[in-house]
């Protein structure tokens, strides 16, 4: 029962996120709903034990949810090898934005974990200089 509970919240956030897409919000429905259901969680509006389970299922199931992607894929095999150079680059460049955004901010943020892991370790050195 906790599990058809969850797949119910879970595909109302998703299609009220592809409601409001349609409604003009330029954001992907998909994204909206994940955006509220991060927003519910957080919220104590959804409490994590209603969801666990529906999720965990679809975990578990996750490869039969990519099957009517990749048929689809397969019925568009002329139009992806037409295109195929400008995907591959999209690909890449995509990528390479992906990669040095997250290294980059990764870079940023660093420092600060580590100014704030050292401090205490400081203070314990100093401690134990003045005995």
């Amino acid at each position: 029962m906790n599990t058809l509970r969850g797949i119910a919240i879970v595909t109302g956030l998703f299609l009220l996120g592809t409601l409001l897409h349609r409604a003009g919000v330029p954001i992907p429905g998909g994204v909206l709903g994940l955006l509220l259901f991060y927003g519910a969680l957080t919220a104590g509006l959804v409490k994590l034990q209603w969801v666990e389970g529906a999720a965990n299922l679809l975990l578990r199931h996750m490869v039969l949810l990519f099957v009517p992607l990749t048929v689809g894929l397969m019925e568009m095999g002329q139009v992806l090898s037409r295109q195929a150079f400008a995907l591959t680059a999209s690909l890449v460049v995509s990528f390479l934005a992906v990669l040095l955004t997250t290294g980059l901010l990764g870079r940023w943020l660093l420092p600060f974990a580590q100014e704030a892991e050292a401090e205490p370790c400081a203070e314990q050195d100093r401690a134990e200089a003045g005995r």
